[in-house]
């Protein structure tokens, strides 16, 4: 019987090691970590680029729209200069392989134990000359330094990123910063403490949700792919709710581990939110429409 992410671990065979701690404790004091390589992700990568192209020839501007339908228009792109995808888990049974990642169950356990419960897995991909966002976080604000993580998210890269076609940047540490950035930083499209974070395809970058961080412009427009998987603890309501956007016949065929860190078990708690982002709560907050400036 699967009860605990720890009954995965052992199921699986996957022991926590030394590296692991490492990544788990560079992780917890500045707010994120770099997995340099996947062999998951390097022995599907071909297979993975494949289905999104081909979902995003499908799906076309419909692309991303799962959780938002209300906004939806016809041909309105959910996010105007970037390729979008959502709900990945339900549109091919390659993408479930990730809740299996031994990476990230490892370090993320080491992080949140027990409380672990993945809510969405979405693919973002910038055009050319555009990807550029303002500093933003994408979980709602502590309300103190000590504060526990509430939300990782982990960013797997199907291509190189880099500040030619648009990497990540993060201000290290800011994850223990309380209240929104607008409450700590005037200029939110700079910081002098900014680092980017080039990676190679198959690398993995776990984040706090709550770290200072934005993408940045793809200049020569080379692809950049990156799927996101957004991981909360249990009794938080998800990204996306999977009883509500997985198929009846996808979760039928759901695995004891799958249903277990999907939270669609029969022991599960049961939200009603179809959607639950830190844009909702910012939005109602300040009376608002916008959140994160996004080209």
């Amino acid at each position: 019987m699967i009860d605990s992410v720890k009954a995965i671990l052992d199921e699986l065979g996957y022991k926590i090691n030394s590296e692991d701690t490492q990544l788990a404790k560079f992780f917890n004091e500045n707010g994120y970590c770099v997995i340099p390589k996947s062999e998951l992700i390097t022995e599907n990568i071909n297979e993975y680029t494949k289905i999104i192209d081909l979902l995003l020839q499908k799906e076309s501007w419909r692309g991303g729209w799962e959780g938002k339908e209300e906004y939806m228009k016809y041909k309105k792109d959910f996010q105007p200069g970037a390729y979008r995808l959502a709900n990945l888990f339900n549109k091919h049974k390659l993408f479930l392989k990730l809740l299996y990642e031994k990476n990230i169950l490892k370090v993320v356990y080491s992080i949140l134990g027990d409380d672990i419960k993945i809510g969405a897995l979405d693919m973002r991909e910038p055009k050319k000359g555009t990807g550029l966002q303002d500093f933003h976080i994408d979980w709602i604000p502590k309300k103190s330094e000590n504060e526990k993580t509430q939300n990782i998210v982990a960013f797997i890269f199907l291509d190189d990123a880099n500040k030619s076609n648009g990497c990540m940047r993060v201000v290290p540490k800011t994850h223990q910063k309380t209240g929104w950035i607008e409450e700590n930083l005037k200029d939110k499209s700079s910081h002098k403490d900014e680092i980017f974070l080039d990676v190679e395809k198959s690398s993995i970058v776990l984040m706090d949700a709550n770290l200072w961080h934005s993408g940045t412009t793809n200049i020569n427009g080379n692809r950049r792919r990156v799927l996101y998987l957004d991981i909360r603890r249990k009794n938080t309501p998800q990204l996306l709710n999977q009883r509500i956007y997985l198929d009846e016949i996808t979760q039928k065929e759901l695995t004891d581990i799958e249903k277990f860190l999907l939270g669609v078990g029969d022991n599960d708690i049961v939200f009603e939110d179809r959607v639950f982002t830190a844009g909702n709560v910012y939005r109602k907050q300040f009376k608002t429409n916008d959140f994160v400036k996004m080209y």
